[in-house]
């Protein structure tokens, strides 16, 4: 399975991305509070930089069940993912994250 499926997965078996979403879009909007007016982002850039945050936790996720699965096809990471409860302990991930800022 390759991040793009698994993106897919996770937005149509888990609230993952939605989570993940709101928390990181309200973390760039109060950092794009603090910028000099003239230098904020609009909400179109927000929402680029909040999917690129959004692809590099994919990747992540990825890259720690890929040892895990024999089989690279979807209904393998299918099967793992729901024989070890990963979906419900990433949402209990996501619902615990929190970002701070680099000051």
């Amino acid at each position: 399975m390759d991040n793009e499926t698994l993106k897919t997965y996770l937005a149509d078996n888990s609230q993952v991305i939605t989570i993940f979403m709101d928390k990181a879009t309200d973390f760039l909007n109060r950092q794009n509070a603090d910028r000099a007016p003239a230098r904020q982002y609009n909400d179109a850039e927000i929402a680029r930089q909040a999917d690129k945050m959004l692809d590099e936790v994919i990747a992540n996720i990825h890259d720690k069940i890929v040892p895990h699965t024999r089989e690279q096809t979807p209904a393998a990471w299918e099967q793992f993912l729901s024989e070890n409860d990963v979906l419900d302990d990433l949402e209990l991930s996501m619902t615990e994250l929190s970002f701070e800022s680099e000051d």
